[in-house]
């Protein structure tokens, strides 16, 4: 197992023709030897590009790919020691499913006794030792994604295995299954993963740190719940989590010291660690928060302060939880907030929202303002 490293990767496809596009700009990623990772970003944002790149099948314009520090950026990939599986599974409908997870070992010269033994090993975690001897043709894609997995990984000295949307094809009450097997067998060897996909619950899942890429861009390579909790723009903030973070436009005020976010004539108190960074001269600025961060209150609050008075436009039940959507009173400001399953709510009432400063995020100019 390996750490791979991109290395001020920049890629343009066309480039100088009119057509001149660039997919990929300078971007610096290092996976740690045997992590589970995963890319994830919208459509064309550049995801299927690095992976290329870092797999051999595509040449970077600029830029380099080390593994184990090693630099590969000019070597065909069948020198760089990795698998990849692709959307839709690469399998040999003329041998079985025992001779697909052979070939590799085949073409590697290794004898028929250690075939079998490692065959029997990666058939018995992918829970497929019952369909070694059928026909890949009469398979499912979901079996034939697992089979496809099975060859990747079958190999002693597979330096990493790339994922490239491996759930395109399968069936979405399959995909959880797939996944486990997936996972599993990624932390038994101990294999440099990257799980490629836009499905942000796909890369949560398996992944211990997730890049998320946008314009060709890294924005942020962290954990799941870094990104939920600490977004290092807005665009992270709203695409992660479901529903997304609330972004609401705001302007500021201070007051003996302290910062404050005005939504139209309500003031919402700041995370107390940001309030020396924050300039209340600036504009373009949001405040954010979780859906699930917001409290909820159908009774007046009275004496309490900061609670904002909202009219509830929509409530949702989705499964063990309603989102409501409300507009804070005198202004046009929207926000959804999570509550209870049995949470009595109907369209059209009065509420009032509390905003936890600890929960809050600020961003100026779209970018997170932090603690010193």
């Amino acid at each position: 197992m390996s750490e791979i490293e991109a290395r001020d990767i920049r890629h343009v496809y066309d480039q100088g023709t009119e057509d001149e596009t660039v997919a990929i700009e300078h971007i610096n990623l290092t996976l740690e030897d045997g992590s589970a990772n995963a890319l994830l970003g919208p459509s064309g944002c550049g995801k299927t590009t690095l992976l290329q790149i870092i797999s051999g099948l595509l040449q970077p314009t600029e830029g380099q790919v080390l593994i184990d520090g090693e630099d590969v950026t000019d070597k065909p990939p069948a020198e760089r020691d990795i698998a990849q599986v692709f959307q839709f599974p690469v399998i040999y409908d003329s041998m079985d499913v025992y001779g697909n997870l052979a070939f590799p070992l085949r073409n590697g010269g290794v004898d028929e006794a250690e075939i079998e033994d490692r065959v029997h090993k990666i058939a018995d975690l992918l829970e497929i030792e019952d369909i070694l001897h059928s026909s890949p043709a009469n398979l499912g894609p979901e079996l034939n994604q697992l089979v496809a997995l099975g060859r990747g990984i079958i190999r002693a000295d597979t330096s990493a295995i790339l994922f490239d949307e491996p759930m395109t094809d399968v069936e979405p009450s399959r995909k959880l299954t797939i996944r486990r097997r997936v996972k599993e067998a990624q932390q038994e060897f101990g294999i440099t993963a990257l799980y490629v996909t836009h499905d942000q619950h796909e890369a949560l899942t398996f992944a211990e740190k997730v890049a998320i890429m946008k314009d060709g861009k890294l924005v942020q390579y962290d954990t799941g719940e870094n990104l939920y909790q600490n977004p290092v723009n807005t665009f992270i903030g709203h695409f992660i989590g479901s529903p997304g973070m609330n972004l609401l436009n705001c302007g500021l005020a201070r007051e003996n010291g302290a910062a404050y976010a005005q939504l139209g004539p309500h003031s919402v108190p700041l995370p107390s660690g940001i309030h020396s960074e924050i300039d209340s001269s600036w504009t373009d600025c949001q405040v954010g928060i979780r859906p699930s961060s917001i409290a909820v209150q159908v009774a007046d609050p009275k004496d309490e302060t900061h609670y904002v008075p909202a009219t509830v436009n929509q409530v949702e039940m989705l499964g063990g939880y309603q989102i409501i959507t409300a507009t804070l009173e005198e202004t046009d400001v929207e926000v959804k907030a999570r509550v209870a399953h049995d949470f009595a709510i109907e369209e059209g009432v009065n509420v009032w929202l509390s905003f936890p400063p600890a929960d809050i995020r600020f961003f100026h100019q779209q970018q997170a303002v932090s603690a010193a």
